[in-house]
C-alpha cells in the first residue's frame, strides 16, 4: 500500500513538473511569435504579403518627347480641326500622317508598350469614325488621341508644361460635348478643367499675373455655365488663351 502510494505520487509530480514544463514552453512560443511580429521589419513583410502591389510611377527622363510622339499629338489636333471644318479630305491625310507616327512611336518606345496599344486602339476607332464621315464622332476620338499623347508625353523632358496640353484638350471637349448637348459631361470636363488650372495656376501666375487672371475669369465662366450653349460660348476664348499659355514657355 505504502510503495504503491508513493509510486503514484511520485508519478503525480513528475506529471505535473511536465505539464509546468510544456505550459512554460507555449508561454514563451506566443511571447517570441507577438516580439517578431511587432518588430518593424516583420511588419512592412506583413504588410507588403497582404496588400497589393501598387503601379509603379511614372519615371521622368532627362530625353526630349520623341519626335514622332510629339507628331501624333500634332496629327489628332490636326484631325479634329478638319472634321470640325468637315474637310473629310484633309482629316484622311492627316489621319494617315498619325497612323504612320504611331507605328514609329512603337519602335521607338519599347518600355511603353501597353500605352502604345491604347493609342493604337483609339487610332483605329478614329479611323472608322473618319471613314464614315461622322464628325461628332471624329472630333472626340481625335481629341481623345491628343490626351492620350499627352500622358505619354508627360515622362519626358518638356518646355511647355503638360497640363497646358490637358487644358487645349478640355478646351476642344467643350466644344464636342456642347454640340452634343450633353450637360453631364459638360460639367465634368469643367470640373476636370478647373483641377488642371489649380495645379498649372502657380506657373502661370510666375510667369505673367495677367495671363493667370485672364485664365481665371475663363475657368469661372466655365464653372458658371449651365446650358450648353453657354459651354460653346466660352470654348474658343479658351483654346485661344491656351494659345497664349503655351507662348509664356516658348
Amino acid at each position: 500500500m505504502n510503495t504503491v502510494s508513493i509510486t503514484r505520487q511520485s508519478r503525480d509530480w513528475w506529471n505535473t513538473v511536465a505539464l509546468g514544463g510544456l505550459a512554460v514552453m507555449v508561454l514563451l512560443t506566443i511571447w517570441l511569435s507577438a516580439c517578431s511580429s511587432g518588430s518593424p521589419g516583420a511588419a512592412d513583410t506583413n504588410k507588403a504579403a497582404a496588400t497589393p502591389a501598387s503601379p509603379s510611377a511614372a519615371v521622368t527622363t532627362n530625353e526630349n518627347v520623341p519626335t514622332a510622339l510629339a507628331n501624333a499629338g500634332e496629327y489628332g489636333e490636326n484631325v479634329y480641326d478638319y472634321a470640325k471644318a468637315n474637310d473629310w479630305k484633309n482629316a484622311e491625310v492627316k489621319l494617315t500622317a498619325l497612323s504612320d507616327a504611331v507605328k514609329t512611336v512603337r519602335s521607338d518606345i519599347k518600355d511603353k508598350s501597353q500605352a502604345v496599344d491604347r493609342l493604337d486602339a483609339n487610332v483605329a476607332t478614329l479611323d472608322r469614325a473618319v471613314t464614315a464621315k461622322d464628325r461628332q464622332a471624329t472630333m472626340r476620338e481625335a481629341n481623345h488621341v491628343t490626351l492620350q499623347v499627352a500622358d505619354m508625353t508627360a515622362a519626358y523632358k518638356l518646355s511647355v508644361p503638360v497640363e497646358v496640353t490637358r487644358l487645349d484638350y478640355y478646351g476642344r471637349e467643350l466644344e464636342v460635348w456642347a454640340q452634343a448637348q450633353d450637360t453631364n459631361k459638360l460639367q465634368a470636363t469643367a470640373r476636370e478643367m478647373k483641377r488642371t488650372w489649380d495645379s498649372l495656376r502657380p506657373s502661370i501666375e510666375s510667369h505673367s499675373a495677367r495671363e493667370a487672371k485672364r485664365f481665371d475669369a475663363l475657368v469661372a465662366q466655365v464653372e458658371s455655365a449651365r446650358a450648353p450653349a453657354d459651354y460653346a460660348r466660352v470654348a474658343t476664348p479658351v483654346l485661344d488663351e491656351v494659345d497664349n499659355l503655351e507662348k509664356l514657355f516658348q
